[in-house]
């Protein structure tokens, strides 16, 4: 009796191997990790050269989604509230959903980019 639960179980140990090992052979691979153009950096550059830079930026997020086409957040720091010394407040100044070309040079914004005017 205690041979075929533990022959038993062992099969189903064996069969779910089996069964994980062919799941990741048929994983898909990536043929070419850099077919899809990456122009975060240069994207950033052109952004903060445009627009200007913010007294208190924070952070330049770039979001790729398809085509060519990406959203880029612009992240302030707020000004301290004196809640917490040890906690920064930050919000989306400005954001813009951009066109990209193959070689990362923007081709068209909404909102159009233009000189922020930043509070003194």
């Amino acid at each position: 009796m205690a041979w075929s639960l533990y022959s038993s179980a062992s099969h189903r140990i064996l069969v779910a191997e089996e069964i994980m090992a062919k799941v990741d052979q048929a994983a898909p691979q990536k043929d070419d990790p850099v077919a899809e153009s990456d122009h975060t950096e240069k994207i950033k550059a052109q952004i903060l050269d445009k627009i200007g830079k913010p007294p208190r930026l924070h952070n330049v997020e770039v979001c790729q989604h398809h085509n060519g086409n990406y959203r880029v957040n612009i992240w302030e720091k707020l000004d301290p509230t004196g809640d917490s010394a040890f906690t920064t407040r930050v919000h989306i100044g400005a954001s813009y959903y951009l066109k990209v070309s193959d070689s990362g040079e923007i081709l068209h914004s909404n909102p159009p980019l233009a000189k922020l005017r930043f509070p003194a």
